[in-house]
Parts: C-alpha cells; structure tokens; sequence
C-alpha cells in the first residue's frame, strides 16, 4: 500500500473523533493567539520603555502617551506622567502579561487532554478492530503465517502507530501555530514575510526528500523485526527440542544474524535522522540570520519602528519552531506509515463470514454426508479427491491411513475450518454453508492429539468448552472424563492454576481436562484425534469408558491411531492419497488380504513399533 493511501486511512480513523479533534485545535488557536498577544505586549513595553529612557537621560519629566494598539486598531490609549505612574505602567503590563501566560495555561489544559483522548481512543479502535479481524480470519490465514510475524504486528506495528497519530496531531497543531503566526507577520509586513515562509518552505521539501529514505529503510526495518519476534516465539515454545539436541549455540548462531540485519536498518535509520536534524538546524538558523539582517536594515532605513521590529523578531522565532516541527514530523510519519501499511492489511485480509443467526439453528440429528468432495490447501495439489460419504446419525466412525491419506483435512471441512474446492457437506440433509457458522460449531466439540489449554485455571478451561455452564455441570464433565480425582488432589482444586498451554501439569492431566471440555459442550458431532493416545493403560480405559458413553446418539469422526479406538468403531474409512479405498468394520476389512487396511493393522495398530515405511499421522 502506498504511503500516501496509508496516511489517507490513518486520517479516516483520526477524523472519527472530529470534535474532540476540532475543539483541540481551537485550543491551539487560543495558545498561539496568546504568543502572538505576549509578542505584542513585549514589543509595545519596550517601545514604551525606550522612550521613557530617552526622557530620564535627557533630565525632563516623565510624559508619554500610550496607545495600546494592534497593527491599525487602537485597543486602549491613555497618558502617563511621572515616574509613579511608569511603575504602574509597568505594573498593568505585567498584570496582562500573567492573564495571557493563564490563559495560555489553561487552554494548554485542554489541548493536552483532548488530544490524548484522541490518541487513546485511536489506538484502543485500532487494537479492537485488529483483534476483531484475527478472530474472525480462516485458519488458511494462519497456515500461511508465523504466529511471532502477527504478534509483531499486533504489538510493535501498532505501537508505531501510536507515534503516528501523536505525529498527525503536532502537525495539525503546527499548522493551526504556522497559520496564526504566519497571518500575525503579514499584517506586519507582508514582504518580508512572504521571504520567511518561502525560506522555511526550504526546509520542508528538504525533510521531505530524507523522509523518502527513511520509509524504505523503515520497511526493511520492520520486517527484520516481524522475523526475530516469529523466531523467538518459535524457539521459545520448543525449547525443549533445542536442549534436547544440544542447538544452544546454533540458534545463537541465527539469532545474531537476525539482530545484526535489524541493527544495520536501525543504523541506516538513526545516519538519516542523525543528518537531517543539523541540516535543517543549519538552514533555519541561516535563514533566520537572513532575516534578522534584512530586518535590521529596514529598521536603519526607517521602514520598521523598534516596536515591530521587535515584535516581527519575535513572531519570527515563534513562526520557525512549527515549521520546522512540521518538517521533521512529515519525515518521522514516514517511517510509521510502513507499519499503518502492514495493519492494514491485517483489517483488509479475508474473514470467515459472519452472517448472524435468525435463532439458533439446532442439529437434530447428526447425519453428515459428503457429496464428491473435493478439497486442497493449495491450488497445486487436493489433499481430498471426490470424497462421497454418508454418516448415519449417531455413527462413529474412525479414519486411518498413512500419512497425508487427508484424515485430518476431511474433519476439518466439518466446522468449516476450511472451504471446499468442489462438491457439498450436509448436516441433516442441509448444506452446511447455509448454517450460520457459530451455530455449526456450537454444536461440535473437538479433542486434539496435540491439546491446548489456556492460562488460567482448570474450572476456567472446562467452562470454555459453554461458558454458561453451572458449576456442577463443570464437576460432573470433570468426573465423565476421569479428571475429577486428580483435580480434587491439587491444592486449589479446580482454582490450580494451569500455566501457558497447562505446562504446570502433566500431558495424561491436560488430555483429560481437554475431554471434560468436550463432554460439557454435549455435541452432536464429536471430532476425535486419538483423544485417549496421551492416557496411561488405567485413565485410557476410564476415559474411553466416557468417551464411549459420550457418543451415544452422537455421530463421531475420530482419527485413529490404535487398535483399541478401532474395534469400537461402527464404521472405518480407510484413505490414501486424499481418496477413499476402503470402508467397512474391522472384522470386514481384515478379511481383504491385499486390503491396506490389514497392512496397517498388522504394523501399526499394534502395541509393537510401527513401519517405519507406513505411517499415520
């Protein structure tokens, strides 16, 4: 995406806190009316004051007469004899000079929390719309992504644009500054000022041609730093695989490599910024210089009082800070505009359709049919090929076969996880992309080979499985899945805290927590990857004691592993290569002696080491 479009979108996002925005700004116009009125107030006390000097020097009476006038509008006149009324003189300045600087105070109040409100608000949008957006992204999305690449994205990309939204209110504030004090100039003298803004005119397009290198560079830098947090989040969750292969210095070894590429950026980076700071410090002094020389000469010559020269002097410091802050801060937004570009396109990404539910579609009856099914991952290869299968209401059904056979593809086409290619799944005898999907996936429960668990505690973990659940309901999941007693020892019971992904208990405890979730979901379709494989002999037969009950009436798809999980099958679908080959029960498919089946169960479904050359996963 274009920076320029990028920065259109950030200012789409700004503008939806408009009045907040507006009365800010209005804020900044009564701060910078409030340095052009103390300007003034300086420049007419020390006209009055020279002249009162010139008087005291010469030895005559102190009689001057004061008019209180901006450019050609007279505000106040008055006369003042004597050196007791020059002190009160004095006096009534200072008075004034302490009712702008308060005033100025206290719209400095308002600018400083509207604007942080602004801020705030931005990003708290842009966290809720980002989160809102991942949520709901197909699991296609996150095949194709590294979990540290959208974690980066979600912290440091939207951290930078917290910089951006701070960098778009300076610049909308030193504009609102640039303009007052601009128009306070050229009432002044408009010649000299159309030479002041023509100079510090320089120095934008000069920041602008550094602000150019910077995105690039920016770039390259945010991605070096999309790939260490991807690489850290990876070698983190399997540290255990790296200490177990003794990989400390090799991963080093890539580390290094990863910071270095990210410091090189950050350095091309910080030699920009480091240049460009002096360069225009260099030309706004020398343009400053320019000034106060052409200034002085007009003075000379008589063309300027002391008073508006003074007074031009100091509107002109005033006007070359927001100018120059404005230089700086279209060069810094560069760099923040390459992080807006990648968040939006997080928000742009496809989503699972969210089409909300007329009342809650119930599943009867759990029949599941697949009409010449076909399925890939890619557009290269099918991982299904014409899959034709009906489940009966109440079935259970194992899948086996080798590795890649598409097990683990044809459970997930269930919920939707993924799209077809070609072909149709019904649920009693509806197509399932007409059934809104968090009806469809409220009513089927899946256990994982490989659980995840959440941080937490081991009651919040079941109650996921229906979050609105009573707390007996929760206790008697627990007991269906031989978890209770475990549980029931641990100190804190139920309260125990789990840890990242339940690493503070053991595989066979997170297994059992995993199937208490999924019996207190009560589905109509169960989805099973060897929900029992983690369990030791005694728990494996508890719990598949439940399991068994559990899938009374309720059509299961489990991915099968063992020979125990086969024998209680209704039904078992043998694939290979993404197609089906056989189908029968165990006793049926034993007899094919040339079948696949019998290979595998000879091999692999049995309490000796598999084939090597056959595999399941």
């Amino acid at each position: 995406m274009k920076s320029s479009l990028s920065l259109l979108r950030l200012l789409k996002y700004f503008l939806r806190y408009k009045w907040r925005v507006i009365s800010g700004l209005i804020a900044v116009a009564v701060m910078s009316a409030a340095d052009t009125a103390s300007a003034f107030l300086t420049a007419r006390l020390f006209e009055i004051l020279q002249t009162i000097s010139k008087q005291v020097q010469s030895g005559a009476d102190i009689s001057v007469p004061v008019v209180i006038k901006m450019y050609n509008w007279i505000l106040y006149s008055f006369h003042i004899h004597g050196k007791d009324e020059s002190f009160q003189l004095i006096y009534r300045f200072a008075f004034a000079f302490i009712i702008v600087i308060v005033l100025k105070v206290v719209f400095m109040y308002m600018r400083e929390y509207l604007m942080s409100s602004v801020r705030e608000k931005f990003l708290m949008r842009f966290r809720i719309e980002l989160f809102d957006t991942i949520i709901i992204a197909p699991i296609k999305y996150f095949d194709t992504r590294k979990t540290g690449q959208i974690m980066s994205r979600l912290t440091n990309d939207v951290n930078n644009l917290e910089q951006s939204v701070t960098l778009m209110i300076d610049i909308s504030q030193n504009i609102i500054y640039t303009i007052i004090f601009a128009v306070a100039l050229f009432l002044t003298n408009w010649q000299l000022t159309i030479i002041t803004i023509v100079l510090f005119s320089i120095s934008g397009v000069i920041s602008r041609k550094f602000g150019d290198r910077i995105r690039f560079n920016s770039r390259e830098l945010t991605n070096t730093i999309a790939d260490i947090s991807a690489f850290l989040q990876e070698k983190i969750s399997a540290i255990r695989i790296v200490k177990s292969f003794a990989r400390e210095v090799h991963e080093k070894g890539l580390f290094k490599k990863k910071a270095e590429s990210n410091y090189h950026y950050s350095m091309k980076i910080a030699r920009i910024v480091a240049l460009l700071n002096p360069l225009n410090e260099l030309f706004n002094i020398s343009a400053a210089s320019l000034l106060i020389i052409i200034t002085g000469f007009l003075f000379i010559r008589g063309v300027m009082t002391m008073e508006s020269m003074i007074y031009f002097m100091i509107m002109m410091i005033f006007l070359s800070k927001p100018v120059k802050a404005l230089g700086e801060s279209f060069a810094r937004i560069q760099k923040t505009l390459v992080s807006a570009a990648y968040v939006f396109e997080i928000i742009d990404s496809e989503t699972e359709p969210q089409r909300p539910s007329m009342g809650h579609y119930a599943i009867q009856r759990g029949e599941v049919e697949f009409n010449h099914v076909t399925f890939g991952y890619n557009d290269s290869a099918d991982a299904l090929k014409n899959i034709n299968l009906k489940i009966h209401a109440g079935e259970s059904v194992a899948l086996v076969g080798p590795s890649g056979s598409g097990k683990t593809s044809l459970i997930n086409l269930i919920p939707r996880f993924y799209e077809l290619r070609s072909g149709e799944i019904l649920i009693d005898g509806i197509n399932i992309k007409t059934i809104p999907l968090v009806d469809l996936r409220e009513q089927i429960a899946i256990v994982p080979q490989d659980v995840v668990l959440f941080s937490g505690t081991i009651y919040d973990n079941i109650r996921y499985g229906r979050l609105e659940a009573s707390r007996e309901e929760i206790i008697s999941a627990a007991q269906a899945a031989n978890a209770h007693e475990f549980i029931e020892r641990m100190e804190k019971g139920f309260q125990t805290e789990i840890g990242e992904r339940g690493v503070q208990i053991s595989g066979g405890q997170r297994q059992r927590i995993a199937i208490a979730r999924a019996i207190l979901r009560n589905p109509r379709i169960l989805l099973l990857d060897e929900a029992t494989s983690a369990l030791d002999t005694e728990s494996e037969k508890m719990v598949q004691e439940a399991l068994n009950h559990l899938m009374i009436n309720r059509t299961s798809f489990i991915i099968a592993h063992r020979l125990s999980t086969v024998v209680h099958c209704d039904r078992i679908i043998v694939l290979e290569g993404g197609s089906m080959v056989e189908e029968g029960t165990h006793e049926e498919l034993l007899q094919n002696n040339n079948g696949l089946y019998k290979k595998l169960s000879a091999f692999q479904f049995t309490d000796k080491p598999a084939d090597t050359n056959v595999g399941t996963a």
